[in-house]
């Protein structure tokens, strides 16, 4: 969805996106893993387990990990190099969430409402057999009108600056605001409806604005169209455009995103394009288990 999710963050993932989300999550716990296929032979995986506590919030942990080995290293201009060495890069979360349950929100769910969320992170990375490790926070608030429309903003990065040996450099500080709008569950086209809690049927159409501390802002669209072929299954089609990503990564398709999921009873796999124009295509898969 081009990463158009800060106000959209309802499920497991939302431990990255928007810790608010997480409180969106009441019954049952959830578990994800996603490994993402990048150029130049990187490899990311995400990890995270959430927890919902009823009355008293959510619990989240996680783990992000980037890996890059083989490294070519030379010690003078030459087409063969020396040796090779590797980074790696650790994230681990621990995320809180909660809907605030004062009066005067208006909705028609429980969902509606106020939720505030908040992430402690501890940064480890690996270089060449240096390491710099530091710790960090994100701030997410969700406010969902009712079930239909929302709004989300998120404050990501927020801490010390990491240094390897002598040289020090910021997080990177990033802020996210968004607004997310699901319409046409009620369409003959959205297929059945299950009436659970994850399984929500229609088109969803979401907008980010997204600030990077070091960079120009960008948009973020994305759209989502969830089919219901059952009670039990449900099928969906994604896209979205960053616009501003072609202004760092040249070449064709830089900014689009598509996508596709399928959801049996309590398990989902979702799949994802995403190319970055000369550097080549990525492909992104999960599963997401509820019990």
């Amino acid at each position: 969805m081009g990463g158009a999710y800060t106000a959209v963050s309802d499920d497991v993932n939302a431990i990255y996106w928007n810790p608010a989300g997480l409180s969106l999550i009441q019954h049952k716990n959830e578990f994800v893993a996603m490994r993402a296929e990048l150029f130049q032979d990187i490899q990311y995986n995400f990890f995270a387990f959430a927890h919902p506590m009823r009355d008293y919030g959510t619990i989240a942990v996680g783990l992000i990990n980037l890996n890059i080995a083989n490294i070519e290293s030379r010690t003078t201009d030459s087409d063969t190099p020396d040796s090779t060495f590797s980074s790696n890069d650790s994230e681990y979360t621990v995320s809180y969430s909660k809907k605030l349950t004062f009066g005067g929100l208006p909705g028609d769910n429980e969902e509606s409402g106020l939720h505030l969320g908040v992430s402690a992170k501890a940064i480890r990375q690996t270089l060449a057999g240096e390491q710099a490790n530091t710790f960090a926070a994100d701030i997410g608030t969700l406010y969902k009108m009712n079930e239909r429309l929302s709004f989300g903003f998120a404050i990501q990065n927020l801490g010390a600056s990491q240094k390897f040996k002598s040289e020090s450099d910021p997080l990177p500080l990033t802020m996210n605001a968004g607004t997310a709008l699901r319409i046409g569950q009620d369409w003959a086209l959205s297929g059945v409806q299950s009436g659970g809690d994850d399984r929500k049927t229609g088109l969803l159409l979401a907008l980010d604005v997204h600030a990077p501390r070091d960079d120009d802002p960008s948009e973020r669209i994305g759209a989502e169209f969830a089919h219901g072929w059952s009670e039990n299954t449900i099928s969906t089609v994604r896209a979205g455009y960053e616009v501003g990503r072609q202004r760092e990564i040249e070449g064709m398709g830089s900014g689009v995103s598509a996508g596709a999921g399928v959801t049996y009873k309590f398990f989902t796999f979702d799949f994802a394009w995403v190319p970055y124009g000369n550097l080549g295509n990525t492909f992104r898969y999960s599963i997401k288990l509820r019990f």
